[in-house]
């Protein structure tokens, strides 16, 4: 009689629940460098443009972030961050796990992880252009 027999699909690979924890550091570094702006200032032309491009960071780190942009709800900043990262730190968490259950090593977890952020990156980009085009 054979024993120590696995009938799992995954064989080897980095674990999910490090691959969920990884996962944060692309919205986490994004997050922070937003916040290290300090985009509730009012300043020069200069320290307009950083603060725009520090929300449109923080929007591609938390993509539920848009659910407070609706009028009736009358939210402050601190609200706004926490809450935004709050919701939307699941959703990488169950990216990392997804890729890393896919992945068989580190190296193709980090290229097809790197390959998702870039994508994300340029479709929110694309989005914001769309909209700004709309808009006016």
């Amino acid at each position: 009689m054979t024993t120590g027999i696995d009938f799992s699909a995954r064989i080897g690979g980095p674990p999910r629940w490090v691959g969920g924890l990884a996962a944060f550091v692309y919205p986490l570094a994004l997050a922070v460098g937003a916040l290290s702006v300090a985009f509730d200032r009012v300043g020069d032309m200069a320290d307009l443009a950083a603060s725009v491009l520090a929300t449109m960071l923080f929007l591609f780190a938390a993509p539920t972030t848009w659910i407070f942009t609706v009028d009736f709800i009358e939210a402050g900043r601190l609200l706004v961050v926490v809450s935004g990262l709050v919701t939307s730190l699941p959703l990488w968490y169950l990216l990392g796990s997804r890729l890393a259950s896919f992945a068989p090593g580190w190296s193709a977890w980090i290229r097809r992880y790197i390959v998702f952020c870039v994508a994300w990156s340029v479709f929110n980009i694309v989005v914001f252009v769309l909209i700004g085009s709309l808009v006016g």
